[in-house]
């Protein structure tokens, strides 16, 4: 199903603080949307008016059709205590509430009760789009593919972080809801993990929203990047991260960081201690940042680094 979603003068508060008003947004099928900000600037609050987890204080979130079924992965996995990993993939993808509601459908229409066929067919519908009937063959497959050897049925509470961290991305992995909302998935991810995950966003049709502080996984995977700007109270949507350019150096309190995917020069994430500023926060891949005070397009650097690779032209002899 192609779903979207609108969201109309949304605001935020925490406490007394106001962390952003008059939000308008519309996530259409194929938009990758990044969503960046200064820790605390309300990224994740935004994911949660999004998915319909918290009321907003002004303004409105719809869903084209009503019925899409949104995607709120957090960024640390909720590890309940006696759920299993088998149980904890259901939970996240969805099917574990859809396979609830069309066992209460079933007992309705066991029963006779006025209204049960309809409602039977709506929850055998919704169960079968979120992959249910297949799910436990392909977490079967999904966990061997990501090294998840702790089987199915091992607690999650018992799991390592980095085997959480992979749960959780099998979780998403496997997922087939209209609308992505995904808040800082490359989280302890490894390089074959980031792959994957680069993978799954690039190739869904679905509309997404992700929050990530890795910049390169943002400009290789969004179509078009918000920023919250906490500082100045100021919301911004640019387009194609990859057009973006620096404009006088990094954005303040963003510096670079090591990656694990620095020694093949893919992807070199940064950490941010401050609201990204200015229109050209992003750049393409492997673009060095300008200095101070300069603008540098990522076509003209590009453009920079193939002319001095080039070997010098023999000298012409005299006479």
């Amino acid at each position: 199903m192609t779903a979207t979603l609108v969201a109309k003068d949304l605001s935020a508060q925490h406490g007394d603080r106001t962390l952003f008003e008059g939000l308008d947004l519309v996530v259409a099928p194929g938009d990758v949307i990044g969503l960046v900000g200064a820790n605390g600037a309300g990224k994740s609050s935004l994911l949660r008016l999004l998915a319909g987890l918290d009321a907003p204080g002004r303004g409105s979130v719809g869903r084209t059709p009503p019925t899409a079924t949104v995607g709120h992965l957090p960024q640390e996995p909720d590890r309940r205590p006696g759920e299993t990993v088998r149980d904890f993939l259901a939970r996240r993808t969805g099917v574990a509430r859809a396979q609830r509601e069309l066992d209460a459908a079933t007992e309705a229409l066991v029963a006779g009760a006025e209204g049960a066929d309809d409602a039977y067919a709506a929850g055998l519908e919704r169960w079968l789009a979120l992959g249910g009937a297949d799910l436990d063959e392909r977490a079967e497959e999904t966990a061997a593919a990501l090294g998840l050897t702790t089987g199915l049925d091992h607690p999650m509470t018992a799991l390592s972080g980095g085997q959480a961290a992979r749960a959780s991305l099998a979780s998403l992995l496997l997922s087939r809801y209209d609308v992505f909302l995904l808040d800082e998935p490359t989280n302890d991810l490894d390089l074959d993990g980031l792959d994957r995950l680069e993978a799954f966003v690039t190739g869904l049709r679905a509309g997404t929203v992700v929050v990530s502080h890795d910049r390169e996984f943002l400009t290789r995977t969004t179509t078009k990047i918000l920023e919250l700007d906490l500082a100045q109270q100021q919301i911004s949507l640019f387009g194609a991260a990859t057009r973006r350019t620096w404009r006088s150096g990094p954005p303040p309190g963003v510096t670079p960081a090591r990656s694990t995917r620095s020694t093949r020069g893919r992807r070199r994430p940064w950490r941010s201690a401050g609201a990204p500023s200015g229109p050209g926060w992003t750049r393409g891949p492997r673009t060095p940042a300008a200095r101070p005070g300069t603008t540098t397009s990522w076509a003209a650097t590009s453009a920079a680094r193939r002319a001095r690779s080039r070997p010098p032209r023999p000298a012409r002899p005299s006479g």
